[in-house]
């Protein structure tokens, strides 16, 4: 679709960088199409993904046509997009930095700056560059003009932003003072730094001199080499299988993190559709307790234990409200505090004309019942992977308190996994994951030697919840488990029982819900791509594959015993994977574009669970 002298870019033609706080996504050629500042559930400062004339964007990128590619610099998040034909080659490197010796402050503090360098040099022959910077704040509601000033441009927003882009070379401001542009030439071996700063008072250049810049660059790239190869035991754990496409997943749940409250973003975008043309588009920059759960599980299969900690705080800091016989919410601002109300904006045409583009969640106010059971199975395993054998009074009140409340619950309907937005159902996944909180409290009380649990209490509904499920969550007709109890609909997320250890792979039953899901759920003219489900969910408009539940078609066979079967989809879904091993959430099954979020956490958690799973049975 085109827009004006601008066109929409696939999502799969973007990659990521970030700094534990924000990130932005950068082009194939060379543009940064999505950055909230100063975190990543802030406003856009530049948003051209989602409309490439009101959106805002910063481009550098030859003048002349030439073939581009990226890739990532080895076992880091430092992007290098290179240009080249016969007459030139270059490259642009981003990156934003970090610097590991200095902790990212707290929410709170003073520093809510963010910085992007980009660092081009000429490789081949001589490079005519060209940069295009036009940002937008506040997703382009707050008017911004652009002005000249020594070293650069100063930008300006009605609702008080600001921001420099330092520039080596001389740019100019259009007269409508909405975008600056700039050409500059370098020979073969030189070099020169561009730098966004978001939120900052006053310019200063001799803070950035050209071997300021290059410090920043070593002292991030060694960061994330550091992070790459740290984990608990000291030497990282890969599977024999995969182990480049479970690094680069590593490394993008990473930059989802929020460093300063130990919180993952659920993906680094808004409102990227789920149908092209559609309104099933979201808002998932905020930590959803499932999601972080998940990821935490899966950074633990690989030996990264540290990144629980200050979530475990994060997690004490809410007890409160299950003191007082309330519910966790499903998800919060990655600062901790409350989700926005869901608004749309307008203005913004969205991805390739799909409507509305919304900030904010209304499923904040939603009952996911399984919540509680994620992070339950979350704390046992860092129990297990820490080898601890005692728990902190503090963290025992946590425990505790997630179990009695899953107890309280477990009979009632709520929203699910999938967050539909109709009449509440007793969805047979909540229904186990409510087991799965009382089993895992159980384990946790025996490994550590708790003695005032009440064990008799929570065995009991443990195992009631059990029957139950068996009773009213299994259609003897389907000859399957099925998405909600006396609702015989095939349900992706049922795949998961044998690894939660609710029934054993190799069960009959599981063995014929498998073929139920599969006949129901895979996408036509594929072998491993399901949809979620395929039933009223009071949403409206149509979606495309999800990716994470072909993970869990793979873990599904091979807890069954067909293990060539999930190898075949193991290596499908890995086909899928864009030019530098992103995933979004989902996928046209029948082009193969990217749908959803991006870059999504769910996939890349899912992808390092099966590769484990696959490669080393654990």
């Amino acid at each position: 679709m085109r827009q004006g002298t601008r066109t929409f870019t696939p999502i799969e033609e973007y990659a990521i960088v970030g700094n534990l706080r924000s990130a932005a996504l950068v082009s194939r050629a060379g543009s940064i199409d999505w950055a909230p500042a100063p975190f990543i559930h802030s406003p856009s400062v530049f948003a051209a993904i989602l409309d490439p004339q009101r959106g805002g964007y910063w481009s550098i990128a030859p003048d002349r046509p030439s073939r581009s590619s990226q890739r990532y610099l080895p076992e880091t998040n430092v992007l290098c997009t290179t240009f080249e034909n016969e007459a030139f080659a270059c490259e642009v490197i981003d990156f934003m930095p970090i610097d590991a010796s200095k902790v990212p402050p707290a929410v709170q503090g003073q520093d809510t700056g963010m910085r992007i360098k980009r660092k081009v040099v000429c490789l081949r022959g001589t490079c005519t560059m060209r940069t295009v910077f036009a940002p937008r704040f506040n997703f382009a509601r707050s008017a911004t003009t652009l002005s000249l000033v020594p070293g650069g441009v100063a930008a300006s927003g009605s609702e008080g932003e600001r921001a420099f882009l330092v520039s080596p070379f001389p740019l100019a401001v259009s007269a409508d003072q909405q975008s600056a542009t700039g050409t500059f030439s370098l020979a073969a071996g030189e070099r020169c730094f561009f730098v966004f700063r978001y939120n900052v008072d006053s310019y200063h250049s001799s803070s950035e001199a050209p071997g300021h810049h290059e410090e920043d660059f070593d002292r991030t790239e060694t960061f994330w080499r550091a992070w790459t190869r740290d984990c608990e035991a000291g030497v990282c754990r890969f599977p024999h299988l995969w182990r480049e496409e479970v690094l680069r997943s590593l490394l993008t749940l990473k930059i989802l993190f929020f460093e300063p409250t130990g919180t993952v973003a659920a993906a680094a975008t808004t409102s990227l559709p789920e149908w092209i043309g559609g309104a099933r588009n979201w808002d998932y920059r905020y930590v959803w307790l499932r999601d972080a759960a998940f990821t935490f599980q899966a950074l633990f299969r690989a030996g990264h234990a540290t990144e629980a900690q200050k979530f475990l705080q994060f997690l004490v800091s809410k007890a409160s409200v299950l003191e007082q016989g309330g519910d966790l919410a499903i998800m919060y601002a990655l600062d901790g505090g409350e989700v926005p109300p869901e608004e749309t904006l307008e203005h913004l045409e969205g991805y390739e004309g799909s409507k509305p583009v919304r900030i904010g969640n209304a499923a904040r106010d939603q009952h996911q019942w399984d919540i509680y059971g994620s992070v339950l199975e979350a704390l046992w395993r860092y129990y297990r992977l820490t080898g601890r054998t005692a728990i902190s009074p503090e963290r025992w009140h946590l425990v505790a308190l997630l179990a009695q409340r899953a107890l309280a619950v477990w009979r009632e309907p709520d929203e699910g996994i999938w967050e539909i937005r109709d009449t509440p159902r007793h969805f047979t996944y909540s229904k186990v994951m409510c087991w799965v909180a009382l089993d895992r409290a159980l384990r946790i009380a025996r490994a550590c030697g708790v003695l005032n649990a009440p064990i008799a209490q929570w065995k009991e509904a443990r195992d009631e919840i059990r029957q139950a499920i068996l009773a009213y969550g299994y259609d003897s007709r389907r000859q399957a488990f099925v998405q909600a109890f006396d609702f015989p609909v095939a349900d992706a997320s049922l795949l998961l029982l044998p690894s939660l250890g609710f029934i054993d792979g190799k069960d009959p039953r599981m063995r014929s819900t498998i073929r139920f899901i599969e006949q129901e759920l895979l996408a036509p003219g594929s072998s491993a791509l399901l949809y979620r489900y395929q039933a009223p969910d009071g949403l409206g408009g149509r979606e495309g594959v999800f990716l994470l539940a072909s993970f869990w078609l793979a873990d599904a066979h091979y807890h069954a015993g067909d293990y060539d079967r999930a190898h075949e989809v193991m290596e499908e879904v890995l086909r899928h994977a864009n030019h530098v091993g992103l995933f979004s959430e989902e996928l046209d099954p029948a082009t193969g574009r990217f749908l959803g979020n991006f870059p999504q956490a769910y996939t890349h958690i899912g992808l390092i669970n099966s590769a484990f799973l696959l490669s080393n049975g654990e």
